[in-house]
């Protein structure tokens, strides 16, 4: 069976003792048959390892520490957060604006204290968020990291957590650009609307680099990815669809079902849409968007 590991942070993975390579956010595989109970670790820098064996029960029960992806070929897992190794309390950045008062600070887990006239409010946030800067606009608190940006409102809700290249705010409109884990290069330039309490996410597009291919060829390549994900976010995808598709579009959220996101594939025009079994539990199934003319005729599962 292929077993593909991803990590949240950069790990040493061990399988059988043995060191097998660095894992990311970029997977790594290896065939492992469950029946001889392998035992696999991520052991990162400045954190506990997280380990495991790997067996039949992966299916069905994430180890600790871990999201389990159920794939077509195999099984991913993500071994996504590490128990901390120091429990000193180390302050990363604060801000003071008005009468609210945002932290950011380390003390074993990375973390975010937010006191308001709401009340006080704590939050975990990942690492890539050390070093930080703090920054309040249109009624959230903003907590730029290394590739990343999250919001928060004034009771404490995280409105927004994503990896962003670079982005800009302007007109309660923040624009961003977001990096995919693919290996084609491909980028998202997505938009959200600011309120006081929320960010509401307004477009997602899909861009890649020409690299030999000719701009309509690739604008079919990237087509059924912005499709899936506009699905996703509730965005007028109807434009991309041809103008048959177009009379059953009322359909086609039913006929795709609930998914939490979209993952990329080799295959351009298929794209994988991830259900939630239970808590860090996922499964993945496959779509095909066939392209004809820059538009949608065909969707199959």
């Amino acid at each position: 069976m292929k077993i593909y590991f991803l990590s949240s942070r950069p790990c040493a993975l061990m399988l059988g003792g043995v060191f097998f390579g660095m894992t990311d956010g970029f997977e790594r595989f290896a065939e492992i048959e469950p029946k001889d109970n392998v035992f696999a670790e991520f052991i990162p820098e400045g954190a506990l390892p997280v380990g495991f064996f790997i067996t039949e029960k992966l299916r069905f029960s994430p180890p600790d520490h871990c999201e389990v992806y159920i794939l077509k070929d195999g099984i991913a897992v993500f071994a996504k957060s590490f128990p901390p190794s120091d429990f000193a309390l180390k302050l990363v950045a604060q801000q003071r604006f008005r009468e609210n008062l945002v932290t950011v600070f380390r003390q074993g887990d990375l973390q975010i204290s937010i006191e308001t006239s709401k009340g006080f409010f704590i939050s975990p946030l990942s690492p890539c968020f050390e070093p930080c800067k703090i920054f309040w606009e249109h009624g959230l608190f903003f907590v730029e990291g290394q590739g990343a940006l999250a919001a928060f409102n004034a009771a404490g809700e995280c409105v927004l957590n994503e990896k962003i290249s670079e982005y800009r705010i302007e007109n309660d409109v923040l624009s961003a650009v977001l990096p995919l884990s693919d290996s084609l290069g491909r980028f998202a330039e997505c938009a959200w609307a600011l309120t006081e309490d929320a960010c509401f996410q307004t477009s997602f597009k899909v861009r890649q680099t020409a690299a030999g291919k000719d701009e309509e060829a690739l604008r079919g390549e990237l087509i059924p990815y912005a499709f899936f994900e506009s699905v996703l976010i509730g965005a007028d995808f109807s434009e991309l669809l041809s103008d048959e598709l177009k009379e059953r579009a009322q359909h086609i959220k039913a006929f795709l079902g609930d998914f939490v996101s979209v993952v990329l594939t080799d295959r351009p025009n298929t794209c994988g849409l991830v259900r939630k079994k239970k808590e860090r539990l996922f499964e993945v199934h496959y779509f095909t968007a066939e392209v004809k003319d820059g538009k949608i005729v065909d969707i199959r599962g």
